[in-house]
């Protein structure tokens, strides 16, 4: 049985894009890069908050793509850098998943995903970008985008229902939030907080509302 596992925190704010965000070594913070991911053996994820969620490493690793950080790369400094290269990379401009930039596919469809990208030949790049038109088009340098590329995953590429499955493991069911409630001004009855806005005390007839 599978005992490595990533830890993902999946509260709503921790989502980069559609990118998955997981504890980082150490204890420093989260991040989408796989490879910067802290692995935990099955007792470890267990010292956690609720809303970290473990992930089998292996059902990870096996669905994880390809992405390349809008942050980490610079058009100028990989043309310096590969002048001479041989292969391209086409990216679709002014689109972002998250921080991840977006690859011209075959067929003119477009990913996040570098693994599923077009790679062109020098010679071809200019026709490549006339398929584009209007819509216009960024070329990389293929050594230089690989070099900066990171393995990472996606809400829509995996299951948490289905990466437990025959593990044994089971979340804790997210706890129910309690309403606020307040004393009724006038008798001192427990009202709620939608209550002070919708009607006077049933009780005593005074307002509540703040």
């Amino acid at each position: 049985m599978d005992d490595q596992f990533y830890l993902q925190d999946s509260r709503s704010h921790a989502y980069v894009g559609d990118g998955l965000s997981f504890w980082g070594f150490g204890g420093s913070g989260y991040v989408t890069d796989l490879a910067k991911a802290q692995v935990f053996t099955r007792e470890g994820t267990c010292d956690h908050r609720d809303t970290d969620i473990p992930w089998p490493k292996a059902y990870v690793d096996a669905r994880a793509r390809i992405g390349v950080d809008c942050q980490c790369v610079t058009l100028s400094e990989a043309l310096d850098q590969n002048n001479d290269a041989a292969e391209f990379y086409i990216q679709q401009p002014q689109r972002w998943n998250g921080n991840n930039l977006i690859w011209l596919c075959e067929g003119g469809v477009f990913t996040s995903d570098l693994s599923k990208a077009v790679v062109v030949q020098r010679a071809h790049t200019v026709t490549w970008i006339g398929k584009l038109g209007q819509s216009g088009a960024v070329v990389w340098p293929k050594p230089y985008i690989d070099a900066h590329s990171r393995r990472l995953v996606e809400r829509d590429d995996v299951s948490i229902k289905e990466a437990l499955r025959g593990t044994g493991i089971k979340l804790p069911k997210p706890k129910k939030s309690r309403p606020m409630m307040f004393n009724c001004d006038g008798c001192g009855r427990f009202i709620s907080d939608a209550q002070r806005f919708e009607h006077n005390c049933l009780n005593c007839g005074a307002d509540n509302r703040p």
